[in-house]
């Protein structure tokens, strides 16, 4: 592995490591669902970083900050989402009947939790925030070979953080020992998922 390689892998792993909304959602989705569909799930939110990779090696840092210029548009709508999202997560867990929750995990389509994992992570104001602290410590390269090269380490880092993530939501449950705990930990889930939303509205709003 290159230098340049090496770099684009760490830094996608430094995106992947923050404990945000989207790591909470992952690790919910392994707690409540079969360990497939959680790293499906991962992939849909590598496959976002990939996407942001892709797009600032190809066009360079210009892009970067262009989307750290509007991110204000993005944290708006994103926090909504999210604040929408932990409550709906966070009622529906506290309204679950304790029967339900000691059954087997729920059955998820895959390609359902894929897409809107990748969805929120495109969406999310950390992300792009992410990408714009790091674009400069980026090789901005113009040949197709650094570009793909590029962005697929990066994918590579990203890719083993939320797989470690959904791994551990799917752990969590073999570990939980009974359903009432279950319900509590989507319920924090939920508001912490919720918060993030709050925070990140109220930041937008100030600014």
């Amino acid at each position: 592995m290159t230098l340049e390689a090496l770099r684009a892998f760490l830094f996608g792993v430094a995106i992947a490591a923050p404990v945000g909304p989207i790591a909470l959602l992952l690790i919910h989705t392994g707690l409540n669902h079969r360990l497939s569909a959680a790293l499906w799930a991962a992939l849909g939110v590598a496959l976002a970083d990939l996407t942001y990779a892709v797009l600032a090696l190809a066009a360079g840092s210009g892009l970067v900050r262009l989307l750290h210029v509007h991110q204000g548009a993005f944290r708006l709508a994103s926090s909504g989402a999210l604040i929408l999202l932990g409550l709906w997560l966070a009622t529906r867990a506290l309204r679950e009947p304790a029967a339900r929750a000691a059954t087997a995990p729920e059955r998820t389509r895959h390609a359902s939790g894929l897409i809107q994992l990748y969805l929120l992570t495109l969406a999310n104001p950390l992300t792009i925030l992410l990408f714009a602290a790091f674009s400069g410590q980026m090789p901005a390269c113009g040949g197709v070979a650094a570009v793909v090269s590029g962005s697929l380490c990066l994918f590579l880092g990203s890719l083993a953080v939320q797989t470690g993530y959904a791994s551990f939501g799917a752990a969590l449950r073999r570990w939980v020992a009974t359903p009432s705990t279950v319900r509590k930990i989507n319920a924090m889930s939920g508001i912490a998922i919720a918060a993030f939303g709050a925070w990140g509205l109220g930041s937008a709003t100030g600014a």
